[in-house]
């Protein structure tokens, strides 16, 4: 325990994981809500506007973020407290003025945007809504930056969880207000929501750094001018960051947007193609997505550990962390393989009530131990300083699903993007190994780490359907948790039997 308080990295990693987890859980059943709210259809005109949001996003905070961070943690290390609050005052200023640029060009440009990009006059009125969500999200972006820097996870961490709150009470509030006053619940009130949250956050997190550190004129516009000094190193550091998270959102977009365009050519109505979209980025991938809170939040303190440990030279510890975070992510992947596979299509109709969703999660269920491990590579890279690796491999893997989205889907429908999104999850784990191994020298038991996992996960499975009998009399979604339940724990025990976990620097 004296170790735990001692290590901020790990008690970091539990803060975000603890947090990522319920957020996600959150944000889950919200989506369960929306479903019911608005429908597939809906839920897909919802989606469309994320890829432009996150965009803008990008342009503004992606590498002024972690500039800021940089800095602060610089400055922080040698006692310059006022340099720290400078970083930000400076970094914050550009973001602003990035974001307000972005807030006037959505509020402009959102009818050509929505009637020629995204193909959907109805996404017009989303946009202009959600561009107000911008310069608050810039805000708290920046003043989070600031506290990772300082490597004090908590401010973020319930900043991200009072998004998750205020999204699911403010989405709900409205929806009362409309129904008790007649009028239709639209997506342009769930976009309202995006609003509430940003500004509710970003509130937070100016009140905390002022408390902390007592500077009442930190936000004041004399402060900002502190960017004379700051902003060219800030600039510099931040623009090839944002070029590559600009450049990977852009082909990011060309694929989300271009997806119901394909499946019109494949012989869906416009309605159709955009409940399918609707199932895919609103309920399947979410799902999927979920057990990834905890490799997102071990990806996040794994760069600098690996950072520190290359500027000491301790190959062995870069070995050792290379060997355990790979194996972990491999564990859990392979574990949610059989979950998606045999469980899917109960987890779909259960909560989506979507056959639609069950069948692409068992497609996709083979992609969960590449598409947990690829983060984790990411950040082992970027800690060792290979950013532009990351980067190529990234958008290799992106071109290859883009490519298979504009051939295969015309031919195939929505199978050609699952394939396609196999394919390149598999080509980006196959790239970041190959980079990663020119740095470091680690080894990996295939026997312990994929045949054994594999193994336990088809035993559990079958001893879960052996006591199939104990769950047939309870309601339908008992059953299903007693199944996974029963799936989990075998699992486990298999592992822990077979020496697999906990697992150690040297696979047995």
């Amino acid at each position: 325990m004296k170790n735990f308080h001692s290590h901020p990295l790990l008690r970091g990693a539990l803060i975000l994981t603890c947090t990522g987890v319920v957020g996600r859980l959150i944000g889950f059943f919200y989506r369960i809500f929306l479903s019911g709210l608005i429908g597939a259809e809906g839920l897909g005109i919802y989606q469309l506007i994320f890829p432009v949001y996150a965009l803008c996003i990008s342009l503004c905070t992606a590498g002024i973020q972690i500039a800021i961070s940089r800095f602060t943690a610089s400055n922080t290390a040698v006692g310059n407290q006022k340099g720290a609050l400078e970083s930000l005052q400076t970094g914050m200023t550009c973001s602003l003025l990035f974001s307000l640029v972005c807030f006037l060009f959505l509020r402009l440009f959102a009818h050509p945007i929505a009637l020629f990009i995204l193909q959907e006059s109805r996404c017009e009125e989303l946009l202009k809504i959600v561009s107000f969500a911008i310069p608050f999200a810039a805000i708290h972006s920046c003043i989070s930056g600031y506290y990772l820097g300082l490597k004090q996870t908590g401010i973020p961490a319930i900043s991200q969880f009072l998004e998750q709150i205020v999204r699911v009470v403010a989405t709900w509030l409205l929806w009362q207000i409309c129904t008790e006053k007649g009028i239709v619940f639209t997506p342009a009130f769930i976009t309202a929501s995006i609003v509430i949250e940003e500004v509710i956050s970003c509130l937070f997190c100016i009140l905390a750094l002022l408390l902390k550190t007592g500077s009442s004129h930190l936000l004041s516009f004399r402060s900002f001018f502190s960017f004379r000094r700051h902003g060219r190193e800030i600039l510099t550091l931040s623009a090839p960051i944002t070029l590559n998270h600009v450049i990977l959102n852009l082909l990011q977009s060309v694929e989300a947007l271009c997806i119901p365009g394909r499946l019109r050519l494949h012989g869906l109505t416009s309605s159709e193609s955009l409940s399918v979209y609707g199932v895919l980025s609103g309920m399947t991938l979410p799902l999927l997505l979920f057990p990834s809170a905890i490799t997102m939040s071990l990806s996040s303190m794994l760069l600098p550990a690996i950072s520190e440990a290359q500027a000491s030279g301790n190959q062995k510890r870069i070995s050792e962390t290379i060997q355990k975070t790979v194996s972990g992510c491999l564990v859990l992947g392979i574990f949610c393989t059989g979950l998606f596979f045999f469980f899917g299509k109960d987890l779909g109709m259960l909560l989506f009530k979507s056959n639609l969703c069950g069948s692409f999660l068992l497609t996709l269920s083979f992609v969960c131990p590449f598409l947990y491990l690829s983060g984790t590579l990411a950040s082992i890279l970027n800690g060792l300083g290979k950013t532009s690796s990351v980067f190529w491999g990234n958008l290799t893997a992106l071109s290859v699903r883009i490519a298979f989205l504009f051939f295969l889907i015309p031919i195939f429908g929505i199978r050609g993007f699952l394939w396609g999104f196999l394919v390149s999850q598999l080509l980006l784990v196959f790239l970041h190994f190959r980079s990663l191994k020119k740095e470091a020298d680690f080894e990996l038991d295939a026997f312990c780490l994929f045949l054994k996992p594999a193994a336990a996960v088809l035993i559990s499975y079958g001893i879960c359907c052996a006591l199939h009998a104990l769950f047939s009399g309870l309601p339908e979604i008992l059953r299903l948790i007693g199944k996974i339940g029963v799936y989990g724990i075998f699992y486990l025990f298999f592992l822990i039997l077979w020496r697999v976990f906990p697992l150690s620097s040297k696979p047995s």
